[in-house]
């Protein structure tokens, strides 16, 4: 398994146009346990519909996940965060920040939308700046249609069902043809 990976996702997670980008995490992942913590939900409704979609569209590619809470993360090799409120989501990761970053260190996180937005120094939010879980020096622009902010540092442009697999290092590995950065 690739351990200290990063995938980041730019939304429409979990869908056919997104079939590279997740094949790249499938390849990386290998036989791992996959959690997946669905805290940028806003609704237990939201909630249950994201595990049973992920659920339906990994068990194609013959992962089976694991619904997991943030201090249950040493019971998983690899952890999705799919899309929602990036604020619920950050609220709710934000006192696990260590298992968080023991999970990174010996394995890999899947951030999609929301999940990408946190796991970054950053994160705009209706034109106001949120730090965030500062796993990587960069901010992650989810839904992105081309047109950076002026503001300077590391920016991820990440279009739906587009993305990017970053090391801890900062080294990208592999990233779909839509996505652009701007250092």
């Amino acid at each position: 398994m690739n351990s200290q990976t990063l995938f980041l996702h730019g939304g429409n997670e979990f869908h056919a146009d997104s079939a590279e980008f997740d094949q790249l995490f499938i390849n990386a992942i290998g036989q791992a346990r996959v959690g997946i913590f669905p805290g940028a939900s806003t609704s237990t409704r939201d909630q249950v519909a994201t595990v049973a979609f992920a659920s339906g569209y990994f068990a194609l590619y013959g992962i089976e996940l694991i619904e997991v809470i943030p201090e249950e993360c040493e019971s998983v090799d690899a952890l999705i965060l799919p899309g929602g409120s990036p604020t619920k989501l950050l609220t709710e990761l934000a006192p696990y920040k260590n298992q968080l970053l023991a999970l990174y260190e010996r394995g890999v996180i899947y951030g999609a939308s929301a999940g990408a937005m946190v796991l970054g120094a950053g994160f705009t939010l209706g034109g106001a700046w949120s730090p965030g879980l500062a796993l990587g020096e960069f901010e992650a622009l989810v839904h992105f249609q081309g047109q950076f902010p002026e503001r300077t540092g590391l920016l991820y442009g990440l279009p739906e069902g587009q993305g990017l697999a970053v090391a801890k290092s900062g080294e990208i590995l592999a990233k779909s043809s839509g996505v652009t950065v701007r250092a």
